[in-house]
């Protein structure tokens, strides 16, 4: 009898045991799992936090490397010639022949429309080009040929919070019709402005575009000799922004 009682007791200090191994096997699976999903989220976190500094560390390193704290933003087209910071003044005269370090040049420096800012639904962005020397928006005339853009339908505009891609719907020369330059426009007007853009363009992009969006135009003079009998020649390379 004793032995059998003694039976039950070392069965029952097994099972207990098997139970409580199992338990703390359990618990620690999780305490693992809920330790991994906080390394986790904070890793996340931390990541998103450092390309937010990439951002802000970018635009501060271009202020700092032109000694200019005009520096709003950086311009880019991917695999072409065009990676320019962005200046803006109180007016559109002052860069129109100054560089980013703000020294006199004929070859003047990309610049942000003073009535603008880059987060604008519209933004327009100026810059020279020469059949003379070599300078970024000389890259602008090879828009001409749709070949080229069906290699470089994008620009980027990098700032220190966000970055921007606006996808590239119209590219075409303004002789006489200035009305793109206007900000103060009505929704309907806005649509006037989309419709004209698209029928202008030197060829059909296939790139929708409709009143909610917000749009770039970068714009430069025209060195094609079709447009030579004109006064007044201005390459409009415009986008629709896609992302940021």
């Amino acid at each position: 009898m004793e032995k059998k009682e003694l039976l039950k007791k070392v069965l029952f200090i097994i099972i207990f045991s098997l139970v409580l191994i199992h338990s703390i096997f359990a618990y620690s699976i999780t305490l693992n799992s809920k330790s991994k999903s906080i390394a986790y989220a904070k890793g996340n976190t931390e990541e998103t936090i450092k390309i937010e500094e990439i951002k802000k560390n970018r635009i501060q390193e271009l202020r700092e490397k032109y000694s200019n704290d005009n520096i709003v933003g950086e311009l880019i087209i991917d695999d072409a010639k065009i990676k320019e910071p962005i200046v803006k003044y109180t007016n559109n005269d002052y860069y129109l022949y100054r560089n980013a370090y703000n020294n006199k040049d004929k070859n003047g420096a990309t610049f942000l429309d003073y009535r603008t800012n880059l987060t604008s639904k519209k933004v327009l962005i100026f810059g020279h080009s020469s059949i003379y020397e070599d300078i970024p928006f000389n890259e602008l005339e090879k828009y001409y040929s749709k070949k080229f853009y069906d290699n470089h339908k994008y620009i980027k505009v990098i700032m220190e919070n966000e970055t921007n891609t606006y996808e590239i719907f119209s590219v075409y020369v303004e002789t006489s019709d200035f009305s793109y330059m206007n900000l103060n426009i009505s929704n309907d007007t806005y649509n006037k402005h989309l419709k004209k853009y698209k029928e202008n363009s030197l060829y059909d992009t296939g790139v929708k575009v409709n009143n909610d969006d917000e749009i770039i135009i970068l714009q430069t003079c025209s060195n094609s000799s079709k447009y030579k009998k004109y006064k007044k020649k201005y390459l409009l390379v415009i986008g629709r922004k896609v992302s940021k």
